[in-house]
């Protein structure tokens, strides 16, 4: 399990992920002209992740909470590596190591 969890951390599908969840939020963030419906998983994760913020501690700028985002963005993006890995060592495994 430690080998697929490595490989997980830096596969291609984790950086997709990671990619597809703050690069559109990101824009939209710095000019709203450039804000597209593709931002809206990384835009439910900033609000779920702004909401648990505040209730801990609600005296923290909103900028503040990029740290957080950008954690939980990749930590979903290393769930979603995980699985692809799992996936691909599976169909390996049934096609005969092909």
């Amino acid at each position: 399990m430690t080998g697929l969890l490595r490989r997980a951390v830096s596969s291609p599908a984790t950086v997709v992920t990671s990619l597809v969840l703050v690069v559109p939020f990101a824009l939209g963030w710095l000019s709203t002209a450039l804000y597209s419906p593709l931002a809206l998983p990384g835009y439910l994760v900033y609000t779920i992740g702004t909401a648990v913020g505040n209730a801990i501690a609600p005296r923290f700028e909103f900028w503040l909470y990029w740290v957080p985002f950008l954690g939980g963005c990749y930590a979903i993006a290393v769930a979603v590596g995980v699985g692809y890995e799992w996936w691909r060592k599976r169909r390996a495994a049934s096609s005969g190591g092909l």
